[in-house]
């Protein structure tokens, strides 16, 4: 088969995978400005929420018998408890008040022209909510909805999100094929696909790193197999600059790349420069039209106020390094060698990069995974708050995964160590499964411990110990309420 339509069908696969378990994942804070971004450009023609446009986004009190009370707003046609009104009417007749904004949104300096609103972005960017933008609008088209009926919005975000990980997986396949024989290459790409945490986390739900690992996965296929020069750097730069519009921190392998080609081919790093500079520029005027700024960016302000509620500390770069290396790697309910082991195969593979001159392509993304996870072990929450495995470095999936290729081959003509490789595989495979078809937000990570509904919270200082637990983890915790975390997957949607 011909390496194109081998990707085709390898993406087709994977779409149908990821979309296979037929449920939405319940709505978690980092993805929700994404969801909604598509309908206030739809709607308001901009990038901000109001907080009478989007309510859920925002915290409110009621007056009510017992005087001011916090209510949730999920639509302002929701009847209020104990009433026979709306939301609506009860903030029609100032009985409803605005009391601040969830944590997953930010204040601009800017505010709603029409009626004098203050103005919230969301804390990541808008680049990936703007992916979803033509299925929102599709859907708007066919007569929904976009800020009442969630599934529409979220289906159209899923949508998105298994579109680009399917992309990914046919960019790695493509990659490989340059390297090791097409076989090996189908064989790393479904290990890619369905064994490391993009299936269960990262194309279920449009959340910053989604975007950003396709882009990533492009640049690197950019790199490997563009032949000419300004080819080569120019396409790089777009999709890795793309990439760096979507989660700050990969603006480092942007850097680290633009350095190694400026050591190795200039002509491929001024194309690279020149490709990068509009989406850069654009990010830096999206800072200053809303934050007043160039260099004041949401997530840091939105991790300052998080830091501050979880730990005590507005510093977002508290944790010590081995802590959060630690956690990421190997912690029960964390580790990326734990949830997917096969990936351990990169390590050998970064080794063989620099000692072999066939891979020596390779070696830039020896640098570029450290890029992406120092910075993840040293936030303030290394574990990445409610979530299934390691959210905060999946984006460095792959990139491991082309780093397995070095040492694809001498694994797989050894007896012994193909066994254990295709042991792991399993296993990582079946971790998908479980966090695929039965993870929810408020299963393991907040599950209740006594009658009382008392939640044993895991960002709270009281249980995070049991994120280093192998009696109460939370692959264990799938396998053995794997029926009972199903059920609760598909409860409706909230914000």
């Amino acid at each position: 088969m011909k390496p194109v339509r081998a990707a085709a069908a390898i993406f087709a696969g994977a779409l149908i995978l990821y979309l296979s378990n037929l449920s939405l994942l319940p709505l978690a804070g980092d993805s929700i400005p994404n969801v909604y971004l598509p309908a206030s450009v739809l709607g308001d023609g901009d990038l901000a929420f109001s907080p009478f446009e989007a309510p859920g986004m925002f915290l409110w009190s009621a007056q009510g018998p017992a005087g001011q009370a916090r209510v949730d707003v999920d639509n302002w046609r929701q009847t209020a408890p104990g009433e026979r009104k709306t939301y609506a009417d009860l903030y029609g007749e100032r009985r409803l008040e605005f009391s601040g904004w969830k944590y997953y949104v930010v204040p601009t300096v800017r505010s709603r022209t029409t009626t004098g609103e203050p103005l919230f972005v969301g804390a990541f960017g808008p680049v990936p909510g703007l992916t979803a933008l033509p299925f929102a609008a599709l859907a708007q088209l066919f007569g929904a909805h976009l800020w009442d009926q969630q599934p529409a919005s979220v289906g159209a975000a899923k949508l998105t999100a298994a579109l680009l990980v399917a992309g990914s997986v046919a960019l790695i396949y493509l990659t490989a094929i340059a390297f090791i024989p097409p076989r090996r290459a189908l064989l790393l790409a479904l290990a890619y696909g369905a064994g490391s945490c993009v299936w269960a986390i990262s194309s279920q739900a449009l959340w910053q790193q989604t975007a950003e690992i396709f882009f990533l996965a492009l640049g690197v296929f950019f790199l490997m197999r563009m032949r000419s020069s300004w080819s080569r750097g120019a396409s790089a730069g777009l999709a890795l600059s793309a990439a760096a519009a979507c989660r700050p921190t990969a603006a480092l392998v942007a850097v680290l790349v633009a350095a190694w080609l400026a050591l190795s081919d200039r002509r491929a790093f001024a194309a690279f420069a020149l490709a990068a500079l509009p989406l850069a520029a654009g990010i830096l005027l999206y800072n200053q039209y809303y934050f007043g700024s160039p260099f004041d960016f949401g997530q840091l302000a939105a991790g300052a106020r998080i830091a501050q509620y979880k730990t005590g500390s507005p510093d977002v770069w508290q944790t010590p390094i081995w802590v959060g290396a630690a956690g990421l790697l190997a912690s029960p309910s964390r580790g990326l060698f734990v949830y997917s082991p096969f990936l351990v195969l990169a390590l050998p593979g970064a080794w063989l990069a620099w000692r072999d001159e066939r891979y020596r392509s390779l070696r830039v993304l020896t640098l570029a995974v450290p890029a992406l996870w120092l910075p993840a072990f040293a936030w303030f929450d290394w574990w990445g708050g409610w979530t299934f495995g390691y959210r905060p470095i999946v984006d460095s999936a792959p990139l491991l995964a082309v780093l397995c290729v070095p040492a694809l081959g001498c694994v797989l003509d050894r007896p012994v160590w193909r066994a254990a490789l295709l042991a792991a595989l399993v296993w990582s495979i079946f971790v998908q499964v479980l966090g695929s078809f039965a993870y929810s937000p408020w299963g393991w990570d907040a599950r209740v411990i006594d009658a009382s509904g008392k939640r044993a919270d895991v960002d709270l200082p009281a249980y995070r110990h049991r994120l280093w637990s192998f009696t109460d983890w939370q692959i264990g915790y799938l396998i053995a309420n794997f029926s009972q975390a199903r059920a609760e997957r598909q409860l409706p949607a909230v914000y």
